[in-house]
């Protein structure tokens, strides 16, 4: 495999300084927040980098559980960090959260023991790669659905209540919110599933196969990734949707945005 440098990767950041300053010459509103990504983005997989090399030679179990930990942590923060209007008292990191270790770390941990099974089960070569692209892509399509249902439901916080009224259910009255939440939601995956192989070459199998690995069985895992990340996302959001629902009413099945705040 050839081996890139840290001039390469300086060389690449300046075209990336570039494309930010073409942006913003064009009313890009948030350079500085790309900025402050891309520098995050970095930094933090440097860390991460040094820390996988150490677990991974470790192979110790406690050092995989602290990591997933971790990673599943950041990723209800992001989710908490993505909405327009979130619940009180962290209550979208927790509905993330939940949705989260209810499919994606299901699946993965389902994934080791039956399909791939390593020796040992939780090698970090396998489960922590295997997690993380696996939340990468249900934290993202978990955001969206929360975000899109919460929004809306503030802004057309009198026709829920005009539905309510006339005595439909609060699953009633939230029936076109949640559709158009899943919609939104789900369109990447669709996206990323009918695009693959054809328009783009997904990032694992990429990785594979500039590592050398045969193409056929980069394909394979590739597939198998695929089917995971559809799987998760769908039932994760499926799952953040109706506990997000459940917080926005009460048992009298009465609507209450008092419970959302406006995130800064």
């Amino acid at each position: 495999m050839i081996t890139l440098t840290y001039w390469d990767l300086a060389g690449l950041s300046v075209i990336t300084l570039l494309a930010g300053g073409l942006l913003f010459l064009n009313g890009f509103d948030h350079t500085r927040q790309l900025a402050v990504a891309a520098v995050r983005m970095v930094v933090q997989l440097l860390l991460m980098g040094v820390w996988l090399s150490w677990v991974f030679y470790s192979e110790s179990l406690l050092l995989v559980v602290l990591v997933s930990l971790i990673m599943m942590l950041f990723a209800g923060y992001e989710i908490l960090k993505r909405q327009t209007w979130r619940f009180r008292k962290l209550g979208s990191f927790w509905v993330g959260l939940m949705s989260l270790s209810m499919t994606a770390l299901v699946l993965t941990l389902g994934t080791l023991t039956l399909i791939i099974e390593p020796d040992p089960w939780f090698q970090p070569q396998y489960a922590i790669p295997l997690l993380g692209m696996i939340l990468g892509n249900s934290m993202t399509a978990i955001g969206l659905g929360l975000n899109t249902l919460t929004q809306n439901a503030v802004q057309q916080k009198d026709a829920i209540e005009a539905q309510l009224a006339l005595g439909k259910s609060a699953k009633e009255s939230m029936a076109f919110l949640k559709r158009q939440s899943l919609h939104t939601a789900l369109i990447p995956v669709v996206n990323m599933l009918a695009a693959a192989g054809v328009v783009s070459l997904p990032g694992m199998m990429t990785g594979q196969i500039l590592a050398g690995v045969d193409p056929i069985e980069a394909v394979k895992y590739q597939i198998m990734i695929m089917f995971l990340v559809a799987t998760s996302t769908a039932t994760g959001v499926m799952i953040a949707l109706w506990l997000a629902q459940k917080r926005l009413f009460d048992p009298r099945e009465r609507l209450l945005t008092a419970h959302l705040v406006k995130n800064h």
